[in-house]
């Protein structure tokens, strides 16, 4: 090193010096690197908390709007629970009021059937004349006798009976309707039932979601799926596009002999962006006919006023219908342009007039395009339903994957300000182990003085 070998002096001597001037120097440097590592590890422990702070922020508004939401859908579906079993209250009544009064009209024939069976008593002349065939017979053992004896005692309770006859015939026919009763009674009591603890368990949820204390709201919350549902309406929503793509295609040909194919928009042909404004438009038509019937709330619709809302569905029903109408005339003349095509392209292989097929009337594939034509509007409207679910379950996903993004953010920070102050306390310690002999002989001098210090300290 610089020219000079182990065993020169002068080596020896320039390691003793930098050793002094590390010693010498120690405080300052110390304070230097301390200042360093421990400065931005101190740094990034406070971002990695405020990062925290920040998701746990999120994730709690995510519960809160969560919570919002659920108690939201809870209140309309008890409320329409409500308005059907108000619906259903006087059928109800009627039919168990109905049941009721027939079970009354078989209890009252049972309880007569039942008062004839008490009246049946044998007359004192039937019981004598059976005892004494009995005596007879128990000092005669001539089977002719017993016989008889038998014959008269089933003929005279015979007798005795027939005029029951009615009442045991209308408890048998009575059995039946009651039993039928009872069970029309019991389904109906089991109905009721199943609503009830329905209504009940919605009511237990809803009250969580309400509750003032968070940690009530908080599991609430996570016990709502929110990605199964998005995934599903998700998967609607994309069979909802491959709709619009075919309703693209089936009116994007006939657009061009209505806004012609010289021109462009923005890089686009104009038929196909007239076709595109035509699908936007029945998208359109069928949000707001879903907001103003009240199913979806995607826009505002759903807090205007009864009327306005009558207005916009009727609107919007009838917008759906010149659209049908519309992509029906459309398909019409696709079909025409078709055949126009196939014309052109056998005349122009010179197949002549006689390779033509006659092609008026109506072909399947033009009724085929029309039905489409008509139906596709309406089922655009309809995926306006999971699209609510999408655009809301979409919201609060972001919420949850930002939030996760800031813990995990949280804990790189975390870890890097552990990383950073493991590094400054061991860049000290090596500092240190290489001027140990100054701080060593430090040591000992301070061994030395502290009792000269004390003893100063004591006699002052």
């Amino acid at each position: 090193m610089f020219g000079l070998t182990w065993t020169d002096w002068q080596l020896w001597l320039l390691i003793a010096g930098v050793i002094v001037l590390l010693y010498i120097a120690r405080p300052y440097l110390h304070g230097l690197f301390r200042s360093v590592f421990f400065g931005l590890a101190y740094v990034l422990r406070d971002v990695a908390r405020r990062l925290e702070a920040a998701g746990n922020a999120v994730y709690e508004r995510y519960i809160e709007l969560v919570a919002a939401h659920t108690a939201e859908t809870l209140e309309q579906k008890m409320i329409s629970q409500e308005l059907k079993l108000e619906k259903r209250a006087p059928e109800i009544d009627r039919r168990a009021s109905g049941i009721v009064d027939r079970l009354e009209t078989s209890r009252a024939e049972l309880d007569a059937t039942i008062e004839a069976f008490r009246a049946v008593d044998l007359d004192e002349q039937t019981l004598q004349t059976v005892r004494a065939r009995m005596d007879e017979n128990s000092f005669s053992r001539s089977k002719s006798k017993l016989t008889s004896a038998v014959s008269d005692v089933r003929r005279a309770v015979k007798e005795e009976l027939t005029p029951l006859r009615p009442q045991i015939n209308a408890l048998r026919s009575e059995l039946k309707p009651m039993a039928e009763n009872t069970a029309r009674l019991r389904s109906i009591s089991t109905e009721l039932e199943r609503s009830a603890k329905r209504i009940n368990e919605d009511l237990v949820t809803f009250e969580a979601c309400i509750h003032p204390d968070y940690e009530a709201r908080r599991a609430a919350a996570q016990r709502q799926s929110i990605l199964i549902p998005w995934l599903l309406a998700l998967l609607v929503m994309s069979v909802a596009l491959t709709g619009v793509f075919l309703n693209f295609f089936l009116i994007q040909r006939p657009m061009a002999e209505i806004v012609g194919d010289d021109l462009q928009v923005m890089g686009v042909d104009l038929p196909t962006a007239a076709a595109l404004v035509v699908i936007f438009l029945e998208a359109v038509a069928g949000i707001v006919l879903m907001d103003a019937a009240g199913i979806t709330r995607i826009t505002l619709i759903s807090t205007l006023p009864r009327l306005p809302k009558r207005i916009l569905l009727y609107a919007a029903i009838a917008f759906l219908a010149a659209f049908s109408f519309f992509e029906a005339i459309l398909a019409i003349q696709r079909e025409v342009l078709i055949q126009i095509d196939q014309e052109t392209t056998r005349m122009a292989l010179g197949e002549g007039a006689e390779a033509t097929q006659d092609s008026s009337g109506v072909s399947l594939t033009m009724i085929a395009q029309m039905v489409l034509a008509v139906l596709i509007p309406w089922l655009l409207a309809i995926a306006a339903i999971p699209l609510e679910t999408v655009i809301q379950n979409f919201v609060f996903i972001l919420r949850l994957v930002l939030h996760q993004v800031m813990i995990f953010l949280a804990f790189i920070f975390a870890t890097l300000a552990t990383i950073l102050k493991a590094l400054g306390l061991f860049v000290l310690r090596v500092y240190d182990l290489l001027i140990f002999l100054p701080l060593v002989i430090e040591g000992m001098v301070r061994r030395v003085r502290r009792p000269a210090r004390r003893k100063a300290e004591g006699a002052a």
